[in-house]
């Protein structure tokens, strides 16, 4: 059970008292979009929780989503601004005691609960209390919770980096500028800039690391996804770029095992029904040698007319799920002409 904690269901000790809970302005949060620290007691086991959070993608390179560091409780004071925050302990120990209101007691007194609360000491910040009545209790939740808990600081994470992305608007001349050649368009931050503009696609591109965005509109159907964006950018973009469909990875003991790279599932997308493709592009016909990175891409048809978005990045040296995850943010603005 997630229990979401409201700022009134919070007591910020020597701060504020229950019912009182206007904040002002607060500073902004410490550390990394990647970067997690988890305050838990000795008595608790963490590895098998520390190593959900901190689960390998492949981009084709291997990369953790997050780094998890434990600090003691002694070091509490020090850490509670940080960005990305979880709290285990149970509710007899005086420093859960004193951060749960009266509602949020109620809660753990019947069964060890998950809080979730956005901002608690510093701007840009998710905290996570997983307290029950005894370490037992408690432990018993931390053990199932991990993949919840990542899921939280996923979704928590793209929320306020879709703030940040936007922050200072979007270029209101290239929306324009789709909607005139296209008839539909998403929302640019300022920074890209046009790199292609054909007969039925546009792409613009910001470098450092280079971020790529494609918006084509066809009246001609789109048969086979994977083929197309293929083709359209072993056409468009430098030579045969091309999928790569899986990678051989570590299995332990000297072996190894076979790792898909290419994903696909039907969602809903800004209202219609969608095809979603993730996967790693890859491209050896460069001068200056292979490259690869990641990419999100979505298909669908809507009053008979095709649809492409498509978002790809190349960060060599740098993780490449931030970037990937601002190029999706930014394809998710889209909208058709009324």
């Amino acid at each position: 059970m997630i229990f979401k904690v409201r700022n009134c269901l919070i007591l910020l000790v020597l701060i504020f008292k229950i019912g009182s809970c206007k904040r002002t302005s607060l500073p902004h949060s410490i550390g990394a979009r990647d970067e997690v620290i988890l305050i838990a007691p000795g008595e608790f086991q963490v590895d098998s929780f520390i190593n959900i959070l901190e689960k390998q993608e492949y981009y084709p390179t291997e990369e953790s989503i997050f780094n998890v560091k434990r600090v003691s409780l002694s070091e509490f004071d020090r850490f509670k601004f940080w960005r990305n925050l979880i709290i285990v302990g149970n509710f007899e120990q005086k420093y859960i005691n004193n951060l749960l209101g009266e509602e949020a007691k109620k809660e753990v007194e019947k069964e060890a609960q998950l809080f979730l609360e956005n901002d608690l000491w510093v701007r840009l910040q998710t905290v996570v209390v997983i307290s029950g009545m005894n370490t037992e209790e408690t432990q018993k939740l931390l053990n199932r919770s991990s993949e919840t808990i990542y899921k939280i600081l996923r979704n928590e994470e793209k929320e306020r980096f879709t703030k940040v992305v936007y922050m200072n608007g979007f270029q209101e001349n290239k929306t324009e500028e789709m909607e005139r050649l296209l008839g539909a368009s998403y929302q640019l931050p300022f920074g890209y800039k046009l790199i292609k503009n054909e007969y039925d696609f546009l792409t613009y591109s910001r470098k450092n690391p280079d971020r790529i965005l494609t918006l084509l509109v066809r009246r001609d159907p789109i048969k086979n996804p994977m083929k197309f964006r293929d083709s359209l950018f072993a056409k468009y973009f430098n030579g045969d770029e091309i999928f790569m469909e899986s990678i051989e990875v570590s299995a332990g003991k000297g072996e190894s095992r076979s790792l898909s790279l290419i994903s696909q599932d039907t969602i809903q997308f800004r209202g219609t029904e969608a095809l979603r493709l993730k996967g790693v592009w890859f491209n050896d016909k460069v001068e200056s040698g292979p490259m690869g990175g990641p990419f999100i891409s979505y298909f669908f048809e809507k009053d008979g007319i095709s649809y492409f978005l498509d978002g790809h990045v190349f960060a060599p040296g740098k993780k490449k799920w931030p970037f990937l995850e601002e190029v999706d943010i930014i394809l998710n603005t889209f909208k058709r002409e009324n």
